[in-house]
């Protein structure tokens, strides 16, 4: 009964994966599309890693998630493949596969983190790194230069990772077979990625959503005591809703990221090295888990973004974005005008010079009369 649960468990996780991939995929590349085509602050810097972002989180599935696939879906029902993960293809692949997950996830965490820091930044005027990271030239090389780091720190992976070892098959013949994630740089280095991944970037994006928080709360006491004391401060609204906005899709973006990576960081940390039965099942289910937050981005940004969510429907429908917008806003104009918005209207009564001609012409016709 066990062996029975744990093949359909896998089979799950397999399917998971393949879930994962072709959802993914697609949804990653939307993203990047709308944020460097069609949202109408394409120049903020938040946005800018946005995009950067989405080309990252689209090599994501393709590492394990893919070997993930391929063992559970494919060569698992294949009597005549002897090979176990497609790290075992060959020494390429078992380099490849290894630094691109490594590589993508880390990289992943850090353009969160660094959008995160760059809306924080973007929020208090009186840091003098704001006007410099405002610059979309700046912000871009601040990028290339997290992608160029984080490669760097993975690049030992196409040194060390990855041998032939000699095995005899079932016919007593010597048979070559690649051994990936054999050597004991790993047994350092999934610490360091532990560190990489998961400890070091929570801790920035919590303390930027904290700095964050605190600022949308100082700037939204002061724009209401301005309303208090002056009704034309109300046209302020609109900037501070897009400001609200982004700030939601950020701390939502932080929570599901700590949600979905912190269980497989508690797992390698606490139960790492003492769980033995079914590792791969439970790894595999963990990887899976953590892959999901770098999937659901483009959930976030549909429901914390209108304008997202009126270009990705212009998109899906293949119409204008701009017509898109015009439906939108007709919308908001058809609807009933409650009394505090008629008040904060402009008003529409006559101006004085208006209303100056109108008693010299009555002046006028009751003299002549």
């Amino acid at each position: 009964m066990t062996v029975v649960f744990v093949d359909i468990a896998r089979f799950l996780a397999g399917l998971y994966s393949f879930i994962l991939i072709i959802v993914g995929t697609p949804l990653n590349l939307l993203c990047f599309y709308i944020f460097t085509r069609l949202v109408p602050n394409r120049s903020n810097a938040t946005i800018i890693v946005f995009a950067h972002l989405a080309l990252i989180e689209l090599l994501i599935p393709f590492t394990w998630n893919m070997n993930y696939v391929v063992r559970e879906l494919l060569w698992k029902y294949q009597k005549n493949v002897s090979m176990k993960n497609l790290e075992q293809h060959s020494l390429f692949v078992c380099k490849l596969i290894a630094f691109g997950a490594y590589f993508s996830l880390q990289c992943a965490a850090w353009l969160k983190t660094l959008a995160t820091f760059a809306r924080c930044v973007s929020l208090h005027n009186d840091w003098p790194l704001k006007n410099w990271l405002a610059k979309p030239i700046n912000i871009r090389r601040v990028i290339f230069f997290v992608i160029f780091i984080v490669a760097l720190l993975n690049s030992p992976i196409w040194i060390v990772n990855g041998e032939y070892g000699y095995v005899i098959n079932e016919f007593n013949q010597t048979q070559a077979k690649v051994r990936c994630y054999q050597s004991s740089f790993f047994q350092f280095w999934e610490v360091a990625h532990l560190l990489i991944y998961n400890f070091i970037p929570f801790t920035l994006m919590i303390i930027s959503n904290i700095l964050i928080i605190q600022q949308v709360r100082e700037s939204r006491n002061r724009t209401q005591r301005s309303r208090l004391s002056s009704p034309a401060s109300n046209n302020r609204r609109v900037k501070t809703s897009d400001g609200g906005r982004l700030t939601k899709t950020l701390i939502l973006i932080t929570i599901f990221f700590i949600v979905f990576t912190a269980p497989a960081a508690i797992f390698y940390i606490l139960f790492g090295k003492t769980v033995k039965r079914h590792r791969d099942l439970i790894t595999m289910s963990l990887s899976n888990l953590a892959t999901t937050s770098h999937v659901t981005s483009f959930i976030i940004y549909w429901l914390t973004s209108s304008d997202f969510r009126t270009a990705a429907i212009s998109v899906l429908l293949c119409k204008p974005v701009g017509q898109a917008r015009h439906s939108t806003e007709e919308k908001q104009r058809d609807k009933p005008i409650s009394d505090q918005q008629a008040l904060t209207r402009p008003s529409i009564l006559p101006t004085d010079d208006d209303g100056q001609r109108k008693l010299h012409l009555l002046q006028t016709s009751t003299i002549s009369q």
